[in-house]
């Protein structure tokens, strides 16, 4: 494992099941009765070679999936020769535009039906990528960039695992991993100490957050013995206070910060004196992140 605080076991590797209800999907809807336009032009099984192109610099990240992509597609699509994977590169490295990131070889026909839906997986995913890959080097040293669960339905593995291969830091997969005691929880149970009582004995040994709005919360939070404390939009002044708090009461408390924190505040954090590694969470990075350009090109000798 690598040296990033990881609040969980970190998404480093993809397996079939993580994307294949997904595939299945997206197989059905673009393919619902065949191709018209490629399956009238291209009968035959003889096999031809594309290649996935870059258009714009950036971070490779969805590889597994193409791989399982085409397995998938075969296995329900009956190609008319076989469909393999090479790729050029591997994920979690960057990439300069007009670089071949990876070929797939197959019939014409059934290489064009699967364009959309690899390019649609690749992009997304590397954009992601890309996205935190420069995010991460905007944040001064000790700070780490953390994920959230603000991912389109069905994507949250996939976008975790992309945040991963482009540097960042992967906070809980889901509701059931880890506690996260948040100002709805407080303002419902009565207060932080109730809430907490209430967690350990229903989940006792699992790891424990407790988000704080105000500092007058913290030194609570804190004789609580969380494992982690999220200071929820608070400016940099707060968090220096928050810090000071902290290391006053002897904490060991992971220190996490949201609340719309975007790459271009990353700056903002420049001037805090951390004595060890603090995280900054940031929705940003998977729920408005844009494709990145990537093309499909069939090799050139054939008409």
């Amino acid at each position: 494992m690598d040296d990033r605080p990881h609040y969980i076991r970190p998404i480093e590797s993809l397996t079939r099941s993580d994307c294949e209800t997904l595939i299945e999907l997206s197989l059905a809807e673009d393919l619902p009765d065949g191709d018209a336009t490629s399956d009238p032009l291209f009968t035959d099984d003889s096999v031809k070679e594309a290649h996935v192109v870059a258009r714009e610099p950036g971070v490779l990240a969805g590889l597994p999936v193409i791989s399982f992509l085409c397995d998938i597609y075969s296995e329900h699509y009956a190609p008319l020769a076989p469909l393999t994977v090479q790729p050029d590169r591997k994920d979690g490295t960057s990439f300069a535009a007009g670089e071949r990131l990876l070929s797939i070889s197959g019939a014409v026909r059934d290489i064009l039906r699967l364009e959309r839906t690899m390019l649609n997986f690749i992009q997304y995913l590397s954009g992601i990528a890309t996205t935190v890959e420069r995010t991460v080097k905007l944040l001064p040293d000790r700070v780490v960039l953390l994920d959230t669960r603000k991912t389109l339905p069905g994507y949250r593995k996939l976008a975790k695992y992309a945040v991963y291969r482009g540097g960042g830091t992967n906070h809980r997969l889901n509701l059931s991993e880890m506690a996260m005691i948040k100002d709805n929880h407080i303002a419902a149970a009565g207060s932080i100490a109730v809430a907490v009582e209430k967690v350990r004995v229903a989940r006792p040994g699992i790891k424990l957050e407790i988000e704080v709005d105000r500092l007058d919360q913290l030194t609570e939070a804190l004789s609580l013995n969380p494992e982690i404390v999220l200071l929820d939009n608070m400016d940099v002044s707060q968090v220096a206070r928050a810090l000071r708090i902290c290391e006053d009461a002897g904490s060991g408390a992971f220190i996490e910060l949201s609340g719309n924190w975007k790459p271009e505040r990353c700056a903002e954090l420049s001037g805090l004196s951390l004595k060890r590694p603090i995280g900054v969470s940031m929705g940003f990075i998977t729920h408005t992140t844009r494709f990145l350009d990537l093309s499909l090109e069939i090799a050139s000798g054939f008409s």
